[in-house]
């Protein structure tokens, strides 16, 4: 019996519980208000949480099949009443809405062609009908202007192997947009001469000034001598590393042939449009054996080269050289472009364009012969020279606006041709300009902005020079632009 009583487990009365509750009772009151108050707060609080636990879960459960995000209650104890009927009007104002939104979806949907899933998926076939309708869309509104990317098949319209007593006389135009950067790649000129066996060759927008023709380092004066070339350069002087054009003619040997003149003999201070007279006297030593042709070889060397307008407002940009042949002459250009705001246009329609045609018509009337200009003219006349003719910004974008074209329009109405044009009237996607930025060249997204305008007189079939054909070598890189070619038969 002692042992059992020593091991036995203290016992937990009811009795001794209701001592303990009555002494924290005891200690409660003394503690006073404060402790009255802090009791009352906690079990304030406690209620308000159990509520609001009770609140969540009662509303996530009625509300898991819809997947609703979940607000929680006010923080006030709620009444039973309200507690009984506040899960339930949520549920029903979320079930409307939900319902309301369900219902506008589906509407949508049914408008798109298209079904949605629950978590939002589309169904497969239904997606791809829906990705391809805005596509028509887009289509329709590209319809309000044309889309000339796909070059037509040109023919040539003559072979030089049918007139035996003629000479095929082959002048090359090319907006090189900087020749120093073209020469990088050493090869590509002569290349060009001698695959399309050129007799001139007209460069635009060389970007050279007069110190780098001479720089030894550049190496300027020695492009395409070894292929037999004579060169010309003109080169601004209002600024720096800006437009300057220059020119490539085949040197003919011929025994006791004075040398042709040269950049030297015509490119001075004092240079004007009166440079025939100036001629070099010394034998040209460096000339190429004599190339047997089927007419006189003296109608295929120049006899002057000049390298002005006669305007003082644009001889100062050197975007002009004029090469005087016995039978015709060809001036060399780089038109102004009106610039990205049209800050020039008035400047190129009201000043430029008129100066360059009362030139040609003094140029043609003093000389007797025939006259055609040729280069970068930076204007697309018709809706033909445009890939995209009819869209909203180009009309007011350089070389498309509507004063550009009517300018050049009068240039024409004043008798003279637009060779590839007369030649290939309806020739579609045939451009000599793609913008390199936009990545236009591959899809054929270009500009014709580069011509040769002639006399009308190089077209009668019955002269000793005549106007045989006109194309685009497309295919030759280096530039935003392409070289152009005109053929001239030079009869014996």
């Amino acid at each position: 019996l002692r042992r059992s009583a020593r091991t036995r487990p203290p016992s937990s009365s009811p009795s001794s519980s209701v001592k303990g509750e009555k002494t924290k009772a005891e200690k409660g009151i003394k503690s006073g208000k404060k402790a009255s108050k802090k009791q009352k707060t906690s079990s304030k609080i406690s209620v308000q949480d159990e509520n609001a636990e009770c609140d969540e879960q009662q509303t996530l459960d009625d509300d898991d099949d819809e997947k609703e995000t979940v607000k929680r209650v006010p923080k006030r104890p709620m009444k039973d009443s309200e507690e009984e009927d506040a899960p339930v009007a949520k549920k029903v104002k979320k079930t409307v809405k939900k319902k309301t939104a369900k219902k506008k979806k589906e509407d949508d949907d049914d408008d798109n062609s298209t079904t949605t899933t629950r978590k939002g998926k589309k169904d497969p076939v239904t997606a791809v009908a829906a990705k391809e309708k805005p596509k028509a869309k887009r289509s329709a509104k590209a319809a309000d202007h044309q889309r000339l990317t796909e070059r037509d098949n040109l023919t040539r319209l003559w072979n030089p192997d049918d007139h035996k007593d003629s000479y095929n006389f082959k002048i090359c135009s090319w907006n090189v947009a900087g020749l120093r950067a073209l020469l990088r790649t050493p090869e590509r000129l002569p290349e060009l001469v001698n695959k399309h066996n050129i007799d001139v060759l007209c460069l635009q927008e060389t970007k050279l000034q007069e110190s780098h023709v001479d720089d030894p380092k550049l190496k300027i004066r020695e492009v395409l001598v070894k292929e037999g070339y004579e060169s010309y350069y003109s080169c601004s002087t209002a600024k720096k590393g800006y437009s300057g054009t220059a020119v490539y003619v085949k040197r003919r040997g011929v025994k006791g042939q004075k040398k042709q003149p040269t950049l030297d003999a015509f490119f001075t201070k004092n240079n004007n449009n009166n440079n025939n007279n100036k001629k070099d006297t010394t034998e040209d030593e460096d000339a190429p054996p004599a190339e047997e042709v089927p007419v006189d070889v003296k109608h295929l060397i120049p006899v002057g080269v000049s390298y002005k307008m006669g305007f003082e407002s644009h001889d100062n940009e050197g975007r002009l050289i004029t090469v005087d042949f016995p039978q015709f002459s060809l001036t060399n250009l780089y038109v102004p472009n009106s610039g990205q705001k049209l800050e020039r246009l008035d400047y190129r329609t009201e000043k430029w364009d008129k100066d360059l045609l009362a030139f040609m018509q003094q140029h043609e009337k003093t000389r007797g012969v025939p006259v055609m200009w040729l280069g970068d003219l930076n204007v697309a006349h018709t809706n033909l020279e445009v890939w995209n003719d009819g869209a909203k910004h180009l009309a007011k974008q350089a070389g498309v606006t509507q004063q550009e074209r009517d300018s050049f329009q009068a240039q024409l109405d004043s008798g003279y041709v637009d060779a590839f044009r007369k030649l290939h009237p309806q020739a579609k996607g045939w451009y000599s300009y793609w913008s390199q930025r936009a990545g236009n060249r591959e899809p054929n997204k270009g500009l014709r902005l580069d011509y040769f305008i002639c006399s009308p007189s190089l077209f009668d079939q019955s002269k000793d020079v005549v106007v045989r054909d006109s194309y685009m070598l497309h295919d030759i890189i280096g530039s935003d632009h392409c070289p152009v070619v005109l053929e001239l038969e030079i009869k014996k």
